[in-house]
């Protein structure tokens, strides 16, 4: 189950804000999404729309284990992956690193999972990551209220749940199963936006540390968050 909090400690705004206030006052952002050949491969087909409803994330539950559990298809931008590609910008690049070398270092993490650019009506199609279980924290900008939202198949009461992103930074944390976990703590999800949007998660494998990190985000006791 995926819990949702808006409260963001300022501490964590000072260090996102002002990449935030940058990034998108930018005018060559299309740029990062890289060829268009790439990107039409990797959208396979689909759209913000379809890559999301349920008829797709039916196929993808059909698929069991031969579906990896990283998306097969998205309309998007990861920018840890994009460092010293050809048309990956040298500005967005150093911008990228000096910003995320700041968070790691608040929230105590080994490492950002990802650094995620999705342009007006971007998306990830359903997957469940089950390839890369842990606990996750997945910090949101959308650019405009309502504009974005985060949807995933309750594994208990198989409900399928959406999220809708505010305006601004958001947080959104739950524990995605892996091979070796039950059923029901397997998590098929998805998202999709029209207007602008950035995603940055974190996964981490220790229930202590995910609570921690979680404090540092909202600046309020973590202790009831259980994944």
């Amino acid at each position: 189950m995926i819990q949702f909090t808006s409260s963001i400690s300022k501490d964590l705004t000072d260090i996102l804000d002002p990449y935030t206030d940058w990034f998108f006052e930018q005018t060559d952002q299309d740029l990062i999404l890289g060829p268009s050949d790439m990107q039409r491969n990797r959208q396979g087909g689909l759209n913000h729309i379809t890559s999301t409803d349920e008829q797709y994330m039916n196929h993808v539950i059909s698929k069991g284990k031969s579906h990896v559990g990283f998306p097969e298809v998205a309309w998007c931008t990861d920018q840890n992956q994009a460092h010293g590609q050809p048309w990956f910008p040298i500005n967005y690049s150093q911008k990228q690193q000096k910003t995320n070398t700041e968070l790691m270092y608040y929230l105590g993490a080994k490492n950002n999972a990802v650094f995620t650019y999705y342009p007006e009506n971007g998306f990830m199609g359903w997957h469940n990551n089950w390839n890369a279980a842990g606990y996750n924290i997945l910090l949101t900008y959308n650019s405009e209220e309502d504009a974005g939202f985060f949807r995933y198949l309750d594994p208990t009461t198989k409900e399928v749940v959406t999220l809708m992103d505010p305006k601004g930074w958001s947080c959104k944390v739950g524990y995605f199963g892996g091979h070796h976990d039950t059923p029901d703590k397997i998590l098929y999800h998805c998202c999709a936006n029209t207007s602008k949007r950035l995603t940055l998660g974190y996964v981490v494998p220790h229930l202590e540390i995910w609570r921690s990190m979680i404090e540092d985000i909202t600046g309020e006791d973590a202790s009831h968050f259980d994944g």
